[in-house]
């Protein structure tokens, strides 16, 4: 997948969201009319125009309908909707920069120590700019990556214990709060993407 493509991503969400968003359907309807009424205004109707001029006014118009995406005022897919809710929790968190690249460890399969995605009995699946998903990437694991290195730490010096079980399994009440608050310094992938669809759901419908 290059950086100019799409990736799909998966977000685990609550019970009801996929329904909140299927009644979203009308409105991406009426925004796919509406944009497809933008394109035939005099500004960039290609209508009658020599081939060379007409490519030029379509990709202009194509430059003009990503901005308005990117920027809320066109909602045409669910896609679109989740990647401006994935860019809003970006910003909402001071994350939306430029990001040293993912190392290796960071894209090898299973979930980061200190993940819990459990209690999310829905999954809403979309693809999204290779390059803004990429940038939830970095931006999760490079402010991660300390309490990752020491949750590591923390299994090789407790390697009987399951913190996510400790009612069954041996276990010490300090050990167990000091990887609670590990834990809770790992911010997974899932998080971004849960509170795009999120974002999503409560956004106000382009004027």
């Amino acid at each position: 997948m290059t950086e100019a493509g799409t990736t799909p991503v998966t977000a685990r969400v609550a019970f009801g969201t996929k329904q909140l968003l299927a009644d979203m359907r009308p409105l991406f309807k009426a925004e796919r009319a509406r944009a497809r009424a933008l394109s035939a205004t005099s500004r960039w109707d290609w209508d009658g125009l020599p081939g060379r001029e007409a490519a030029a006014k379509r990709a202009q118009w194509a430059m003009y309908r990503a901005h308005l995406r990117e920027t809320g005022e066109l909602a045409d897919t669910l896609d679109v909707l989740v990647a401006f809710g994935v860019r809003a929790e970006l910003a909402a968190r001071g994350w939306d920069q430029e990001w040293p690249p993912l190392p290796a460890q960071a894209r090898n399969p299973g979930r980061w120590p200190g993940t819990r995605d459990g209690g999310w009995p829905e999954r809403v699946t979309v693809r999204l700019p290779a390059a803004l998903v990429n940038q939830v990437l970095s931006a999760c694991w490079h402010t991660s990556e300390d309490a990752i290195g020491k949750l590591r730490d923390w299994r090789d010096e407790h390697p009987d214990m399951l913190p996510t079980k400790p009612f069954r399994y041996p276990h010490d009440d300090a050990a167990l709060a000091e990887y609670e608050q590990l834990a809770a310094q790992v911010t997974p992938a899932g998080h971004i993407w849960r509170a795009a669809v999120m974002r999503g759901v409560a956004a106000e419908p382009p004027a």
